[in-house]
């Protein structure tokens, strides 16, 4: 089973919305700032939270309850602008900006590290010319570039897959 987390109307298809208010898709109004969320433990396979978690106040909450909600080995995507993207910073209702290694550290906090793995993380640029050089610095060396060059060649996305281990 999938759960979409903030999904607004843009649901994913097939799976199950949670959101704050009332849309199309949205099979569970519910605030994800106040646990427990309306959902049954370890129900489901795959989590998204697509451009949501940048918007929630408690996302130490947001991560233990996703880590409640799924199955062991359930996978959860995270997309999301990264702290160099206009998109991070151009919209008022965003409350986080997040780094490359950010939401493994969330849940690292949330929950401890034995709870999770990293399946993959990585940054999406636009494809412009420009962005190869910011790409390129990327692939070299991902620290170096948040560090030294992002705010020079900023990047649009990061997308973070973390599988869930429980016992």
């Amino acid at each position: 089973m999938k759960l979409d987390v903030g999904c607004g109307s843009h649901c994913l298809e097939g799976a199950i919305g949670i959101d704050y208010k009332a849309a199309p898709g949205v099979q569970h109004v519910h605030d994800v700032n106040k646990a427990p969320w309306p959902l049954a433990d370890n129900s489901f396979d795959y989590i998204r939270c697509q451009h949501a978690i940048e918007h929630f106040r408690e996302v130490h909450t947001v991560a233990s309850e996703m880590w409640r909600v799924s199955k062991h080995g359930a996978l959860i995507e995270f997309t999301t602008p990264h702290y160099s993207s206009y998109a991070s910073w151009g919209d008022p209702t965003h409350l986080h900006h997040f780094a490359l290694g950010s939401l493994p550290q969330l849940f690292d906090q949330a929950m401890g590290p034995e709870k999770f793995e990293v399946v993959s993380r990585r940054l999406k640029f636009s494809g412009s010319l420009i962005d190869v050089f910011g790409w390129l610095i990327y692939k070299l060396s991902p620290k170096k570039y948040e560090k030294h060059f992002a705010w020079i060649f900023p990047t649009n996305e990061i997308i973070v897959v973390l599988r869930m281990l429980k016992s």
